[in-house]
């Protein structure tokens, strides 16, 4: 059985390397200033300064906000209608799975996992 020592998410500086707004659990600390986080069954190590660390696990979607070539993106329906322009996404705290949404909603349900969690405003990623 796996233990967990915490929750672990990117800065903006390694958001190649895992999914930005989603929370990995850290499974290993180094004296040298390094944490392992597990990503789909694979070990990341990771500078401590390149993460923000939590001790319990994620229980709000994150907001994040659109970079980059993903900046902004059009969102929304079909047939010419629902050309709003995305500039933020929102991550699942339980599967990781990236969802837009409109206005500001205080919960959001997950199309992939189907949990409905509350939505963190208190900071964007």
């Amino acid at each position: 059985m796996r233990v967990t020592l915490g929750w672990a998410r990117c800065a903006d500086n390694v958001a190649d390397i895992l999914r930005r707004g989603a929370w990995y659990p850290i499974v290993e600390e180094s004296p040298d200033g390094h944490v392992v986080v597990e990503v789909r069954q694979q070990r990341v190590r990771l500078a401590r300064p390149d993460v923000t660390v939590r001790a319990e696990p994620p229980d709000h979607w994150s907001v994040v906000a659109r970079t980059g070539v993903l900046r902004p993106t059009l969102g929304g329906g079909g047939g010419g209608r629902g050309s709003d322009v995305q500039s933020t996404y929102s991550v699942c705290p339980l599967c990781h799975y990236r969802q837009d949404f409109a206005g500001k909603p205080a919960t959001l349900k997950c199309v992939r996992c189907g949990a409905t969690s509350p939505v963190d405003w208190t900071e964007t990623c």
